[in-house]
């Protein structure tokens, strides 16, 4: 998780200087991996058998902790979800060769679907790192294939340490992931925006639809 971070780091060091200057944008990048290193032992984890469900975790921890390092500085969610996107854009962008390959395609491939369907099934029996989540078969012509969630690990993580109001906003991390990586993700709610589950649907190349519901209006 730490070396995911890592990764992130140029993204979201660059989006927040932009805003407060790079001397203030490298404290505050060290204040959040201070943040995300408190957090670790709190944070289920998914398994080596479940790559994708763990791989929402932590992308959701890093936001978590980013959101908790901008709030001394008078950030508020909305705010702070300005400089995660254009470091979520950047970094997307940034993606080149095997990972980005399997950004936007890896979606699609049959053993992920068939590693989707295994895990929901466990998901039911015991959460798998905090989720909960049904596979929907595809329609033809509509979409490929769906998930509903049932149960965010992402959301529970964000309430647990004290950034219930920004978990709403993490939920937009899906659409420029949508638009870059060629998702074609359609979705009318999340559970963190009210709604009573995550209708992901994707069809590979379609537009981005994602019907967005926060109690803040930007």
């Amino acid at each position: 998780m730490m070396g995911e971070l890592a990764r992130w780091r140029p993204s979201l060091v660059e989006a927040i200087a932009q805003r407060e200057g790079r001397e203030a944008a490298e404290a505050i990048c060290d204040d959040a991996a201070q943040r995300l290193d408190a957090m670790l032992d709190s944070i289920p984890d998914a398994g080596w058998t479940a790559p994708h469900m763990r791989a929402f975790t932590i992308g959701g921890a890093i936001y978590v902790a980013t959101y908790l390092a901008l709030v001394p500085r008078g950030y508020d969610a909305a705010r702070a979800w300005d400089v995660c996107e254009a470091a979520t854009r950047a970094r997307f962008a940034g993606m080149r060769g095997m990972e980005r390959s399997m950004a936007a395609n890896g979606l699609f491939v049959w053993p992920m679907k068939a590693l989707s369907r295994w895990i929901a099934k466990r998901s039911h029996e015991a959460p798998v790192g905090g989720w909960v989540f049904d596979f929907v078969e595809g329609e033809p012509g509509t979409f490929e294939y769906g998930v509903d969630y049932k149960r965010c690990a992402i959301r529970e993580l964000a309430i647990a340490n004290g950034a219930a109001e920004f978990a709403p906003y993490i939920c937009l991390a899906d659409v420029p992931g949508s638009e870059v990586f060629g998702w074609g993700l359609t979705r009318t709610e999340t559970i963190a925006q009210g709604g009573s589950r995550c209708d992901f649907r994707f069809q590979r190349g379609a537009e981005t639809r994602v019907r967005v519901k926060l109690p803040i209006t930007r």
